[in-house]
């Protein structure tokens, strides 16, 4: 099976200014792997996401499935397809990476930024899947709304508190 790593800020997503919402959402993709019967490597390191997956690959080997903390409208089905289709990718909107499964830790690439998908897939040969709880990053409140009704429990619960419904 492949190690699972989940990509978050323990600092929080600066954009959206809530770093309790980041950890519900970080939550809900970790409960998506969990639910496969595994458990996920949280990665935040200084540097940003190159740096930071780097450290974390380096005593690696086999399959590696990278999720970003802020999809949570991910399902464990759309990892299972990710995992089982590597090299893959699923792609932001934006043209950034939201997911990447590799066949081996080691061929990994610092190809995270914009345009990152088009890099990933052209060094990877990656099958870029459309996997709509994984291609639904959430980086600002204007993503949040479009998603609403799709979140997993941790990210729904924190936003139906009084204080935020």
């Amino acid at each position: 099976m492949a190690t699972f790593l989940i990509l978050f800020r323990l600092r929080g997503k600066t954009r959206l200014g809530d770093t309790e919402l980041a950890r519900q959402m970080m939550r809900d993709v970790a409960a998506a792997v969990n639910a496969l019967g595994e458990e996920a490597l949280i990665v935040d390191a200084p540097g940003g996401q190159n740096e930071a997956v780097a450290a974390a690959l380096k005593p690696l080997r086999g399959p590696v499935t990278i999720l970003n903390g802020d999809i949570p409208c991910v399902t464990s089905t759309e990892i299972e397809d990710l995992t089982s289709s590597a090299p893959a990718l699923v792609a932001a909107r934006d043209g950034t990476t939201n997911a990447l499964a590799l066949g081996d830790a080691g061929d990994f690439q610092p190809f995270y930024g914009p345009g990152s998908a088009q890099r990933f897939g052209d060094h990877l040969r990656a099958a870029r899947l459309a996997l709509p709880g994984m291609r639904d990053d959430v980086d600002t409140w204007e993503d949040l709304e479009r998603v609403r009704d799709r979140v997993g429990r941790f990210t729904r619960g924190y936003l139906n508190e009084p204080a935020r419904a």
